[in-house]
């Protein structure tokens, strides 16, 4: 099944068919309320705690609400083979594998170079950004932080897995339907809310700030499958809270064991946020892994230590009814279309 084809000036939005999400903005305050002096550094870094918060939660409420995706059958029709102008594609994979195969026109931005300034200057601001890479996994990372930023972004869902998977570094394999389970599991509220903080002092530098740090700490912001399959059967999954942004019947019909259901419109309130842990890894789950991605870096930008399930449920287990009205469609994204990639030819 495809989705009907756009014109220039709009762009398929696979999670308006998927989830039809809202996201509300809201503010934190800042200081301790129990009336004792401060010192001075102290007070300034709860300052900057409130207000990157309040930065990160305002810049990212339009994009969770209808996070943006472009399919590889749009972006071929549209974009590689009719040539309309009004968009922009970015290749965030590696140098190396940029030259091996790409989408045809793209511009080379190495994901772990999307903030540096000499990156952004190549983004145009009067036309769609169109972001591949190996999984779509990455994109959606780049598409969040872009959009926060104020570039009109979308992602390429599944990447070059579902362009050309020989193209592809890191392509989908078959899932190994994994056990899902319909038990609901509740946690405790009132943990409250990370904290972080940062030099910038306001705007777009906070976010820029917040998301290098996030890139750059040497962890992989990505966990496969089969390594949260043995976290969550260790010590009765103690050591991980997993995450399910599913909507709530979805969730029902079936989701990862021992996941908590926070539906993605409300991933992004005070009170959903007070109920993740501070010293645990957060592993977040959504339908293909994609929304999961973008929420992952929010998480990671309010100081949470949290990361996005690779192809996310149709990876742990395609044939779950948790996937809802729009199983078949995400089914067809890991098949292979065979597009034509261009390469770099070595001097």
């Amino acid at each position: 099944m495809r989705v009907r084809r756009t014109n220039c000036k709009s762009v398929t939005s696979m999670a308006i068919l998927l989830l039809s999400l809202a996201v509300p903005a809201w503010s934190l305050a800042g200081g301790p309320g129990d009336g004792t002096a401060q010192h001075p550094d102290q007070s300034v870094q709860s300052t900057a705690s409130a207000q990157l918060s309040e930065e990160i939660l305002k810049k990212s409420t339009a994009f969770f609400a209808a996070p943006p995706f472009m399919t590889a059958e749009n972006v071929y029709d549209d974009v590689v083979k009719g040539g309309e102008a009004g968009y922009f594609i970015v290749s965030l994979q590696s140098r190396a594998d940029f030259a091996k195969g790409h989408v045809p026109g793209a511009v080379n931005i190495p994901f772990d170079q999307i903030t540096e300034p000499k990156s952004l200057g190549l983004l145009p601001r009067d036309k769609k950004i169109v972001l591949t890479c190996d999984d779509g996994h990455r994109s959606m990372v780049a598409s969040l932080y872009f959009n926060q930023l104020g570039y009109s972004a979308t992602a390429m869902p599944l990447g070059l897995s579902h362009w050309n998977r020989d193209s592809s570094a890191a392509p989908y394999t078959a899932s190994p339907k994994y056990p899902v389970t319909t038990e609901n599991k509740e946690t405790v509220a009132g943990q409250g809310i990370a904290k972080v903080t940062a030099k910038a002092a306001q705007g777009d530098d906070l976010i820029t700030e917040r998301t290098r740090a996030v890139l750059t700490s040497g962890r992989n912001l990505f966990m496969d499958r089969s390594e949260l399959y043995r976290e969550v059967g260790k010590d009765g999954g103690k050591g991980v809270l997993v995450v399910s942004i599913q909507r709530p019947e979805d969730y029902a019909a079936g989701h990862v064991p021992g996941a908590i259901n926070i539906p993605f419109k409300q991933i992004a309130s005070k009170e959903s946020l007070a109920r993740l842990p501070k010293d645990r890894k957060i592993v977040v789950v959504c339908y293909i892994g994609h929304i999961g991605a973008a929420a992952t870096l929010m998480l990671n930008q309010l100081g949470y230590e949290a990361y996005d399930l690779r192809f996310g449920t149709l990876g742990w287990n395609d044939e779950t009814e948790g996937m809802g009205k729009m199983k078949a469609f995400m089914q067809s994204m890991t098949e292979n279309r065979n597009y034509p990639v261009e390469s770099i030819k070595e001097k």
